[in-house]
């Protein structure tokens, strides 16, 4: 999808999302390289967006930071990233990439079926007839040294890997 395209409003329901998201996850101090580095969400693979992630974060914070958006080809271009978005054009790569990032303060977002429970990611999100929802692995989370704000787990289906 190019800039110039409209963007589907559950596309920009996801945006908002993750926006969220950052503002309700913290990350330890050394996720950071200096004290007011922004908080950087990184999207691998197509950008289903546009410019709507971009149009949702301008202007906003994370805990006192800035937000900035990149787009990522590959795995090797994650570091640097405090939420990474996985795109469905990376369902066979998946796990790939939850594997690169494993252990790491690095909060991981997809809608790709399973994302949470098979393929070791944090947040899976749902978009099913014009309802959001979300279904977070806490465990994977914490080994990540992250912490979710309470508010966010009362919205979401809270499940396990097997």
């Amino acid at each position: 999808m190019t800039a110039a395209e409209p963007v589907p409003k559950e596309t920009q329901v996801q945006a908002v999302f993750l926006l969220r998201f950052a503002q309700f996850v913290t990350w330890p101090s050394n996720a950071f390289a200096h004290a007011d580095s922004s908080l950087v969400i990184g999207v691998l693979g197509e950008n289903p967006f546009g410019d709507a992630l971009n149009l949702a974060v301008k202007g906003e914070t994370a805990h006192g930071r800035h937000i900035t958006v990149k787009h990522l080809r590959n795995v090797g271009d994650i570091d640097g990233c405090h939420v990474l978005y996985i795109s469905p054009s990376e369902s066979t790569r998946v796990d790939k990439a939850t594997s690169a990032v494993a252990g790491k303060p690095v909060l991981t977002v997809s809608p790709i079926e399973g994302f949470a429970t098979q393929h070791g990611g944090m947040i899976r999100l749902i978009l099913e007839r014009g309802r959001a929802s979300v279904r977070i692995n806490v465990e994977t989370a914490t080994a990540a040294h992250l912490t979710l704000d309470a508010r966010l787990l009362r919205l979401a289906d809270v499940v396990k890997a097997p």
